[in-house]
């Protein structure tokens, strides 16, 4: 097995683990939303979650990228100039999922859980579920004064860290809120910090692959020279 042929198989086991990553992270806050009132659009965690970035971007747009360098490491028709081209070229869709996996969190980062961003009781039918405003993502502010503010969503500030869970546990009471909404915005910030991540991991990998499948088939593999005495 030549160096190009061993960096393809360690590229397509790792895309294959932060596909399935990718995949979860998803799936994550949807269980989440679902457990929590068992109904999926009622009191959605976010609107974003539902654009699919890991299931499409971060997942199945790397899947095929993922079959194919781990199929070049094979004896098979794949092991050859023609299968390390093919690797390469198959992760331009992947660097593609992964660029829209990164824009639409990064994009959700900015605006914050549902709850921040359209108030209490908000459903899917609130969420505007437009390509365009993606394209505002440059003049987007992504300082997290959501989650860092102490939680001063829908017109409703809880108290500091410092104080104890039972004047939280009033205040929920006091103002008639579901004290779970108190953690959407932690589950909103680890499903798309994490797929964001994974995206440029994504990115970064495919990137390599295309070099090293390029170079796979400029020289060749080592399918041609089995059988030859050493």
């Amino acid at each position: 097995m030549s160096c190009c042929e061993g960096f393809t198989s360690c590229n397509g086991f790792f895309l294959m683990a932060l596909s399935i990553l990718a995949i979860c992270l998803n799936l994550l806050p949807l269980v989440i939303n679902y457990a929590m009132d068992s109904n999926l659009f009622v009191n959605a965690i976010s609107c974003y979650e539902w654009w699919l970035p890991g299931v499409i971007g971060g997942g199945i747009l790397v899947l095929p990228a993922v079959a194919m360098s781990l199929a070049a490491k094979k004896g098979g028709s794949c092991n050859s100039r023609t299968g390390m081209l093919m690797s390469a070229v198959l992760c331009l869709p992947s660097i593609i999922g992964a660029i829209y996996c990164v824009l639409i969190s990064l994009y959700a980062l900015g605006k914050g859980p549902l709850i921040c961003e359209k108030g209490s009781g908000a459903s899917l039918s609130s969420c505007d579920f437009t390509i365009s405003n993606i394209s505002s993502l440059a003049n987007l502010n992504l300082n997290l004064d959501w989650y860092l503010n102490n939680g001063s969503c829908d017109g409703v500030s809880l108290p500091p860290d410092s104080e104890t869970n039972s004047s939280l546990l009033n205040l929920a009471e006091n103002l008639d809120i579901d004290l779970d909404a108190a953690n959407l915005k932690n589950y909103h910030l680890v499903t798309f910090v994490g797929l964001s991540v994974i995206g440029l991991l994504e990115i970064i990998v495919s990137a390599l692959q295309i070099v090293a499948g390029a170079f796979g088939c400029l020289c060749g593999t080592s399918k041609r020279r089995r059988g030859q005495p050493m």
